[in-house]
């Protein structure tokens, strides 16, 4: 089918394995010079894998990254351009974040995938399947639905409390964590030895919840990381929630991008939240794994947010 391997398998990536799956979708997709298009009804999504800006890292080296990619309609334009609204409409964000580049918007997500991480089939594969079928679609849906007023959808969770308790016997090493009413929720620390807000200890404050089904995508899981840091208003931390969904699409050494920051429920304060739909529990462990990244993008955050609030 694919007449030279580095097509389908750019920087060791196979590409291939997910036009293959997308083949019995509505999707048209098709692969050409290491880049993965899908054409959508009404838009169509990259998926480029590209070499990382510096490949050794403080733990492995960065085998590869992997961007996916859509440029919403341009009849969209007028609303998402205005101040703010690529944050505020970020609520809905699924597996990928709105955000602006040279007078468009995209929705973006972003893969970096290191040396021996053996992650492919079982992980990676799964996660940029099912956000180039419903990456963009959650969003849009979700806003199509606010804007109408219509209901949100509703729907169960797959996930339930054995979950959440492997979730937890896991973090518990490192962190204060508890498991209880189908979620989990834990305290990372921002400083050293710092454990716990109950101690009076600044910590980030993660959560995974069941019982808060997606307005497009119905039941999943919701994951939100509250960042305890406090802007003086609005507008500036809508700025700064703007920057960091662009940084996140750098290809760095970073925790995966499958989700959006947007404004916290804490009061002028950054979140990044995810949401991943119930056709993603059969992915062993992605509960724990969302649950390192967010510790992992604890400290990103916590070094790099006091550095753009100037």
């Amino acid at each position: 089918m694919f007449s030279k391997k580095s097509n389908s398998e750019p920087l060791g990536v196979p590409l291939g394995d997910l036009l293959l799956m997308l083949q019995p979708t509505s999707i048209k997709a098709s692969l050409k010079s290491g880049t993965l298009t899908a054409r959508h009804e009404h838009y169509t999504t990259h998926i480029r894998v590209v070499e990382p800006e510096k490949r050794e890292t403080e733990d492995r080296p960065i085998e590869a990254v992997v961007r996916v990619t859509t440029e919403l309609p341009k009849q969209l334009l007028q609303f998402f351009m205005k101040p703010g609204a690529t944050v505020a409409m970020n609520k809905f964000a699924a597996l990928g974040a709105l955000f602006s580049d040279r007078g468009s918007v995209y929705v973006g997500s972003r893969l970096t995938i290191y040396e021996a991480e053996n992650a492919w089939p079982t992980l990676h594969l799964p996660l940029l399947l099912f956000t180039t079928i419903c990456g963009v679609e959650a969003i849009l849906g979700a806003v199509r639905r606010s804007m109408n007023n219509q209901d949100y959808s509703g729907g169960t969770s797959d996930w339930t409390e054995s979950d959440f308790a492997q979730v937890e016997n896991s973090l518990s090493r490192f962190c204060v964590c508890s498991t209880g009413a189908l979620g989990f929720t834990a305290e990372f620390g921002l400083s050293e030895g710092a454990i716990s807000a109950a101690a009076g200890h600044r910590t980030a404050l993660f959560r995974l919840k069941a019982d808060q089904p997606h307005p497009e995508l119905g039941g999943g899981l919701f994951c939100v990381l509250e960042i305890p840091y406090l802007f003086r208003n609005d507008q500036r931390l809508r700025e700064v929630c703007e920057q960091l969904n662009n940084m996140e699409m750098a290809a760095g050494d970073l925790p995966p991008h499958f989700g959006a920051w947007c404004e916290g429920s804490a009061g002028h304060n950054p979140a990044y939240i995810s949401f991943f739909p119930n056709a993603l529990h059969r992915v062993s462990g992605i509960a724990l794994n969302a649950a390192y990244w967010a510790a992992n993008r604890t400290q990103w955050a916590n070094q790099v947010i006091p550095s753009l609030d100037k």
